[in-house]
């Protein structure tokens, strides 16, 4: 996972690195998935698969939870929504993982470049 495919149209502040990006990034989706961190570091898969894997799992066991996680990334309730009523259940759950890593990706990066 890098920015330029998370977010292309988007540059890093000269002072910052991929690496810290990253980390910065799975960080947000910990604090929005209300993960524990060490879990998320000892996982095997990419951020993408578990983003999704955690959705799935939301679906069947945890709606509101996993709603609730949407909620906090600030996705919108039109956008997943559409995502559910547009596309059978794995393109959904794999479109929603998507914007939800661009979304905790957007934070980070608007974070990192405000300018008061």
């Amino acid at each position: 996972m890098e920015l330029a495919q998370i977010l292309p149209d988007k540059k890093l502040p000269s002072h910052r690195t991929e690496a810290d990006f990253i980390e910065a990034v799975i960080h947000q989706l910990v604090k929005d998935f209300q993960w524990n961190l060490e879990r998320v570091k000892t996982h095997k898969a990419s951020i993408l698969q578990l983003v999704a894997g955690e959705i799935e799992w939301g679906m069947d066991h945890d709606p509101s939870g996993t709603f609730a996680a949407f909620y906090r990334l600030d996705l919108g309730e039109d956008l997943v929504r559409n995502i559910l009523h547009d596309h059978e259940r794995p393109k959904a759950i794999a479109l929603l993982a998507e914007k939800s890593v661009q979304r905790s990706a957007l934070k980070v990066w608007s974070r990192w470049t405000y300018e008061p």
